[in-house]
């Protein structure tokens, strides 16, 4: 019995006709690894910029925070923050005494309280990410900027207070203007 199933099944396969519509063509293949390069090349540089937006908010909020400190002292005792220990009455000014971010972020004694009174200073943000620069542009006008660590990959962010309007403004670099920002006029 089981030798004329054998002959049976045997029959049936060679006489059964194969169709070529069971497996896909070499047209449809290429067509789908042309769809998924086109699909990968939008989403790769979205993701790289997804980063970089995320390190600039990190600047973006220690901006505001400098902006907002500025205007309290200038509340206070009529007269612009000069230094960073001038703002450290109102926020903690602390910042990374390393050249790299990953050291910065790796050692726990890293990251310090700045209290110089030293006036047109740059010091590194607590992650090391950003160069800070605080500036008085004139005798009603402050500006902070953030440089990004390596010019090619961050973005930018720049925060000022005018003594005379009361305006403070922080503005972030858009993605597609990668390097060092400039001042700006509140």
């Amino acid at each position: 019995m089981a030798l004329s199933f054998k002959k049976q099944l045997i029959n049936y396969l060679s006489k059964r006709n194969f169709k070529s519509q069971n497996a896909f063509t070499l047209v449809e293949l290429i067509v789908v690894v042309v769809i998924i390069g086109i699909l990968s090349s939008i989403a790769i540089p979205s993701f790289q910029n997804a980063s970089e937006k995320a390190k600039q908010k990190e600047a973006s909020s220690i901006i505001a925070s400098y902006v907002k400190a500025a205007q309290a002292y200038y509340t206070e005792y009529s007269t612009l923050a000069r230094s960073p220990r001038d703002l450290s009455e109102y926020v903690s000014v602390n910042y990374c005494r390393h050249n790299d971010p990953k050291t910065c972020k790796s050692d726990p004694n890293a990251v310090r309280q700045l209290t110089t009174t030293r006036t047109n200073y740059i010091w590194r943000s607590p992650s090391g990410n950003y160069r800070i620069l605080h500036s008085t542009r004139s005798s009603e006008m402050i500006n902070f900027l953030a440089y990004p660590h390596n010019a090619r990959s961050g973005l930018a962010v720049t925060g000022c207070y005018n003594t005379r309007t009361g305006a403070t403004r922080v503005m972030e670099r858009p993605g597609n203007q990668p390097g060092n920002p400039s001042y700006i006029n509140c």
